[in-house]
């Protein structure tokens, strides 16, 4: 039986923000309630994101790994993926987009949903430094980046979703019907480009570790053929942006972009496809306050959209956890922190409002782009209440990383800690390298120009510190025990 106690978890100290403190609080007691009891062989207790529905979704499964990764080991959203490991299909990968419990049969026929699983495993990894997961997973792995490759690609050698639905984003304006006739709907879509790009990505890191220097490359490959690929054909120099396009035959012949911009496009940025001067007028797109960077940021479709629904209307623009995730995450991979973090502050505020506000409590599937509420769905119902689910994303995952500014990389035993003019503030009683670790910083001193940093730690390990928007890295030998360094 999983019990929330909250002296087993990390927990941020932040003095002055009491509310994201307390969100984050709020979102762990809430998971703790949404773990499922499988009364069936072969399953896993599993951290489900609509409890009792009699369904397991592949990408929601995905995205809660990066919030489990934080919570000491007292509840891991792995074995929800180890729960569809089991039910894939081993004769040529295939994974469904969601299964029911009951039937272990695939819910709604041959759709996928976008393929995490290798990022998730590797993120595991580089938090908790165990790799005893690779070789077993790695047929999965290989397989649901077999089945894409060879089952989900026009003549251009680019990628399809049945239809918006198994793209995750239901009802977004991207995909046309779903036709048996032209084998899935007569678009090819940049996030199943790029996400397959991720996954290359992810399996050539993984290959590295397992010293497979063959397969390293290879997958260095693919990453590096999808890249140009999806720069070849899903860019709009004119508009500075990746769309989605017609091809229902060889698209090389002409390219017909779908001409509406949506958080579809934001993989590109963390699965390394957009560099240079195509990132950063993607980030101008995406901070712009008349497309995406809206109250409550990132809305899911431009605002410039005729589809546009400013109460969200599901994903006509709704601000939704799981993509403001990869958007931010990627930001800050991509080399900008500074708005990586102003972004997820923002987003964090919001759902602090809406939490504080009578009217709605909770944390919520997703949320209104231009007000302090809950989204709508497309009738103009509410989205589901209580959903950690995936929106634990922001008040734990995101307040660690981005806000607070620390990144755990387990297997070089170091902790990167980036410290913002504005922060004080750290994490306690993270579980790190096989010992527990508290750092924070104290304050900043304008008299002598140096932070205050101050470390507990019950294994010695790294700690590199970048201070002030400066990013001149210091790396710090921290020893067992509890001490002070000034940066």
């Amino acid at each position: 039986m999983y019990i929330y106690e909250k002296s087993k978890m990390p927990f941020p100290v932040i003095p002055g923000h009491e509310e994201w403190t307390e969100l984050y609080d709020t979102a762990w007691k809430t998971a703790f309630k949404k773990i499922e009891y499988i009364d069936k062989p072969g399953w896993k207790p599993q951290l489900a994101c609509m409890p009792g529905s009699g369904i397991i979704w592949q990408w929601d499964c995905c995205f809660m790994t990066f919030i489990t990764n934080y919570s000491n080991g007292t509840i891991s959203a792995f074995n929800n993926l180890d729960n569809l490991y089991r039910l894939r299909r081993e004769s040529d990968g295939y994974m469904s987009m969601a299964y029911e419990i009951e039937t272990e049969k695939p819910a709604y026929g041959e759709r996928i949903n976008p393929p995490l699983m290798a990022w998730a495993e590797w993120e595991y990894y580089m938090v908790s430094g165990d790799s005893s997961r690779f070789e077993r997973v790695l047929p999965a792995l290989e397989g649901i980046y077999s089945f894409i490759e060879n089952n989900r690609r026009r003549n251009c050698g680019l990628y399809w979703f049945e239809d918006s639905g198994s793209a995750g984003m239901d009802n977004a304006p991207r995909a046309g019907y779903f036709s048996t006739k032209l084998d899935g709907c007569d678009v090819c879509h940049v996030d199943l480009a790029c996400q397959q790009a991720l996954s290359a990505k992810c399996l050539s890191q993984i290959y590295g570790v397992l010293g497979n220097a063959e397969k390293q490359k290879f997958y260095s490959s693919e990453h590096e053929r999808i890249c140009e690929l999806v720069n070849r054909y899903h860019w709009s120099e004119k508009s500075g942006w990746y769309f989605d396009f017609f091809a229902r035959d060889d698209a090389s012949k002409k390219v017909k972009l779908i001409n509406s911009k949506t958080v579809a496009a934001f993989w590109a940025i963390i699965s390394g496809v957009a560099k240079g001067q195509r990132l950063e007028r993607m980030i101008k797109h995406m901070f712009d306050e008349n497309e995406f960077y809206t109250l409550v940021p990132f809305a899911s479709l431009s605002k410039d959209d005729p589809n546009y629904d400013e109460k969200g209307g599901y994903w006509l623009g709704s601000v939704w956890p799981p993509t403001n995730y990869a958007a931010i995450r990627g930001l800050y991979d991509a080399g900008y922190p500074e708005l990586a973090r102003e972004a997820a502050i923002k987003f964090l505020d919001a759902m602090c409002k809406v939490e504080k506000n009578p009217a709605w409590r909770g944390i919520w599937e997703a949320y209104a782009p231009e007000s302090f509420r809950p989204a709508t769905c497309e009738d103009g119902s509410i989205v589901r209440a209580d959903f950690v689910g995936w929106s634990g994303l922001a008040p734990i995952t995101m307040l660690i990383e981005q806000i607070i500014g620390l990144h755990f990389n387990a297997p070089e035993q170091t902790i990167t800690f980036n410290i913002f003019p504005d922060m004080v503030g750290g994490l306690k009683n993270m579980e790190f390298c096989g010992g527990k670790v508290s750092v924070e910083c104290i304050g900043y001193s304008s008299a002598i120009g140096k932070s205050r940093i101050s470390v507990e730690t019950e294994k010695p390990f790294t700690l590199v510190v970048n201070a002030n928007y400066l990013w001149e890295e210091k790396r710090i030998e921290v020893p067992k025990g509890k001490h002070e360094f000034y940066v």
